[in-house]
């Protein structure tokens, strides 16, 4: 079958790896309002409260990295992207020092290019998006961008790229601003034509 993308570029918390960061609990330590950005409202902190914002969002996504395990269908739906000819990568808005943990446990997770939020301009901003492209040679039309929050959806599509967002826990209320939704990450290889939609799969735990 002729595949539909050339390119694949997956988020890492509640994509890849399981959700373990407590969002709300973290905003509530860091005096951030409800559903503001976490990271944005930070930059916007005197320097001391940054630093110390810093210090403890990290040490959090440290203990996160460290525990979480692969998403069902995670490392199936990497390798199969990787068995026919696609680019990988890897864009998260978690520090380097967690993403290093994440590749360094799951191994077998395979990247041409992984970047953290020390690398530019994080997710909603396209930037991201726009250097592995640039980086892996690939064209945003022919790219599939997967994520589970409403920013890889919209820095995918201010990139010019296809939005997929993985709604494992029921659809948000943002759901159909993404071009493509699925529920499990065996449902991925099919969308990217690299599967045909009715090949029997492992049965799911």
């Amino acid at each position: 079958m002729s595949r539909r993308f050339d390119g694949v570029v997956f988020d890492m918390d509640g994509t890849l790896i399981e959700p373990l960061l407590d969002f709300p609990a973290i905003r509530a330590e860091l005096g951030i309002a409800e559903g503001d950005g976490i990271l944005e409202a930070i930059e916007q902190m005197p320097p001391e409260a940054q630093r110390v914002a810093r210090r403890r969002l990290l040490e959090r996504e440290l203990k996160a990295a460290r525990r979480a395990g692969l998403m069902p269908g995670a490392l199936e739906a990497n390798q199969e992207a990787r068995r026919a000819g696609l680019k990988t990568a890897l864009l998260t808005r978690n520090a380097r020092p967690a993403m290093r943990i994440v590749l360094s446990r799951f191994a077998a997770l395979e990247f041409d290019l992984a970047l953290s939020r020390e690398d530019g301009p994080i997710k909603p901003e396209p930037d991201g998006i726009l250097r592995v492209c640039r980086t892996l040679g690939l064209a945003p039309q022919r790219t599939a961008c997967v994520g589970d929050f409403r920013f890889d959806i919209l820095a995918a599509k201010a990139a010019g790229a296809v939005s997929v967002l993985l709604a494992h826990s029921g659809l948000p209320a943002y759901a159909a601003e993404a071009d493509h939704v699925i529920r499990h990450l065996d449902e991925l290889p099919s969308l990217l034509g690299i599967r045909p939609s009715a090949e029997p799969r492992e049965p799911r735990m």
